[in-house]
């Protein structure tokens, strides 16, 4: 197992020293024709501020790791975008490092939403069809703590359930299905040792008159 696990090591490391030099021949490469930096510095910029706000958003999430590797990544194309606008300071140069920075972003929030990092706290807050909004959400195999609470204009009671960022609107679309008067309030958790395990939900209908033969 350790010899399997130095090998592995060893080609990510090979790997890692070959696309380094093939980024330092292409910057190379762009020192003899400078007319072509601005079309290397846009889209270099991009990437490099999209991984800068993923990197940010892991290490606000405890995310230790993915951040470090992302951090690798995001000052190796900074180095060397940087590199190519200082050789020569150039309008063009400044508008297109501007314009990638700017790109990066936006799609670095994108590529964030899209992969959804972390987990999020639910609480529906709910004085009409509390016990009904509980039930839905458990269906969907969700853990959900009620409890009741006293609002403005009565009894009313919280749903609290833990859930991946990427199943928040799920829940929020089911809660707000059974109580459209309900209100939700999302947190976001940095850590959460709670896990996600099927909640149990009593048989009703036909399902209820088969479990008890």
């Amino acid at each position: 197992m350790p010899a399997a696990v130095g090998s592995r090591e060893s080609a990510w490391a090979a790997r890692l020293w070959y696309y380094t030099r093939m980024l330092a021949d292409l910057l190379t490469w762009l020192d003899a024709h400078p007319y072509l930096w601005p079309l290397f510095i846009v889209p270099a910029r991009v990437l490099d501020v999209s991984i800068g706000t993923v990197r940010t958003i892991a290490v606000v999430r405890g995310r230790r790791g993915l951040a470090t590797v992302l951090g690798f990544f995001e000052v190796l194309v900074w180095v060397s975008v940087v590199s190519g606008v200082l050789v020569e300071v150039t309008a063009i140069k400044l508008v297109s490092y501007a314009a990638g920075f700017a790109l990066g972003n936006l799609v670095g929030i994108k590529i964030e939403e899209r992969i959804a990092l972390g987990h999020q706290l639910v609480t529906v807050i709910s004085d009409a069809r509390q016990q009904s909004v509980a039930f839905a959400l458990r269906l969907s195999n969700l853990v959900v703590t009620e409890v009741p609470a006293k609002g403005r204009e009565g009894e009313v009671a919280l749903c609290f359930t833990v859930v991946p960022r990427r199943r928040t609107a799920e829940v929020i679309a089911k809660a707000k299905a059974v109580d459209n008067t309900a209100h939700v309030v999302v947190e976001d958790l940095r850590s959460t040792d709670l896990g996600q395990t099927p909640a149990h939900v009593n048989p009703s209908g036909w399902r209820g008159v088969f479990k008890r033969k």
